[in-house]
């Protein structure tokens, strides 16, 4: 870790939120709507439309979208149950697919695609955020984890609410922090979940074209 970096406080989270208000209002509201409208994912149409519009908002570069969109409908009795109570578990079946004979490992856009159905129970991952996060957790100690555990939506997302508590920051959904934690992380010079998690069923992201969360 290089520089110090920004603590996050309420009003630094609120003016993220603002800025980015401010600068793609309609788009977020429209991902808001369309989320909204189509709740559940026992429809494909309706899921492809999801998943579209995920990956291109947070720019994901996923390169196997109706794949990715079919496995939803296909569970979608588990997945929306899970996504409901907000079970962690459910990352893992949204983002594990098998596509052409190969296990692909679609975390961040899983964490993604249901922060959008739960905001307020799904945390957003993204290889920046990892990165914040571990410099973060050794600058000022807000939590005792290994970084691997990044990498475990369960850990992970433990990890966000003790981010959450320790920094006073219970007042704001996920998407809010995720906000406030995406413009100030820097993103690494590799993918690093892919450095840490080598093999069948590594992650399949683009950090250097994730732009946006």
């Amino acid at each position: 870790m290089s520089t110090t970096l920004q603590i996050p406080t309420a009003e630094g989270v609120k003016a993220a939120c603002e800025r980015l208000d401010a600068e793609s209002e309609a788009t977020q509201a429209a991902l808001t709507e369309l989320f909204q409208l189509f709740p559940q994912n026992d429809d494909l149409r309706h899921v492809l439309l999801k998943v579209g519009a995920v990956n291109s908002f947070h720019c994901c570069s996923m390169f196997a979208m109706f794949d990715v969109a079919r496995n939803i409908q296909q569970h979608a009795a588990e997945i929306d149950a899970a996504i409901q109570a907000g079970s962690p578990e459910v990352i893992e079946k949204i983002a594990v697919i098998t596509v052409k004979g190969k296990v692909h490992n679609f975390y961040s856009f899983a964490t993604k695609y249901c922060n959008w159905h739960q905001p307020n129970l799904f945390p957003i991952y993204d290889s920046r955020i990892d990165s914040y996060l571990w410099d973060l957790q050794q600058q000022n100690h807000f939590a005792a984890f290994p970084h691997t555990d990044l990498c475990n939506y369960a850990k992970f997302r433990n990890i966000m609410i003790a981010f959450r508590d320790f920094h006073g920051l219970g007042a704001f959904t996920f998407k809010d922090i995720d906000r406030f934690l995406h413009p100030h992380s820097a993103p690494p010079a590799l993918a690093t979940a892919e450095t840490r998690h080598a093999g069948p069923a590594a992650f399949d992201f683009y950090a250097a074209e994730e732009v946006l969360s």
